[in-house]
């Protein structure tokens, strides 16, 4: 009896954590609440055939607005090596009092492909089971993560909501990051990147090239869902897939 009590006790603190996980709480949150598990709305018949065309043909790339471009006035450390000093050891970055463990980006930086996902996962980029999904689609599309630049937009995952501030300074840390490594071909896995860096969230920004003005560079950038939410929904996998040959159209 005892034994099933601990077993019991172990199930439901697993249960309570993926309800946890399930409605948000771990990840950067939005400003409106968001009911992931519902079933997406369909699209009036008006609209079908249309949003079909776009599916099978990426439109041109369009020029994205940064959150808060007034903030590109601070001056930040002019090299890569600096830079990713600076976003480890400072008390000035958003992510100072959010956690004592910051996760830098990892891989090639000369890469001609850069990945930017939302914040790390347990003290790695991405890890456990959403880590192998993600190193899964890498071999999809011939690439590993030696292969690629791999950055976190926060290098602390945040507990709650961002503050506004904060979120702007993370955006314009993100741009001038994305500047020095003026990769190829950018891809933004996940809300919180694509809203900051394109200005919409990833399922309107699918399926196209984005025009990422940089002021020095312009890069050309591709939005697609996190495989944190693939492994929740696998009905996006369809659409993930197609971003991956999308983005890697020309390298």
């Amino acid at each position: 009896m005892v034994g099933a009590l601990a077993l019991n006790d172990r199930d439901a603190a697993a249960s309570l954590i993926r309800w946890w996980r399930d409605a948000g709480i771990d990840t950067l949150v939005e400003d409106q609440a968001r009911d992931w598990l519902a079933a997406p709305k369909p699209l009036p018949l008006s609209e079908r055939s249309n949003a079909a065309k776009a599916a099978e043909s990426p439109a041109p790339a369009r020029r994205s607005q940064p959150l808060s471009p007034e903030n590109e006035k601070e001056v930040f450390p002019p090299s890569l090596p600096a830079l990713l000093d600076w976003m480890r050891d400072s008390g000035d970055v958003p992510e100072a009092r959010w956690g004592r463990t910051r996760v830098l980006a990892a891989g090639d930086p000369q890469s001609d492909l850069m990945i930017m996902i939302d914040a790390p996962d347990a003290g790695e980029l991405i890890g456990g089971e959403t880590g192998e999904l993600f190193d899964r689609m890498l071999k999809a599309i011939g690439r590993d993560r030696g292969s690629i630049w791999l950055a976190p937009f926060a290098t602390v995952r945040p507990v709650g909501r961002i503050p506004r501030e904060a979120l702007r300074r993370l955006t314009a840390i993100a741009r001038h990051h994305i500047g020095l490594v003026a990769p190829k071909r950018l891809l933004i896995m996940g809300d919180t990147p694509s809203r900051a860096l394109l200005g919409t969230e990833v399922i309107p920004a699918r399926g196209q090239y984005h025009s990422l003005n940089l002021g020095a560079a312009t890069v050309e950038a591709v939005a697609t869902v996190h495989p944190r939410l693939l492994q929740e929904r696998p009905s996006f996998k369809a659409q993930a897939w197609k971003d991956l040959q999308l983005v890697m159209e020309g390298l």
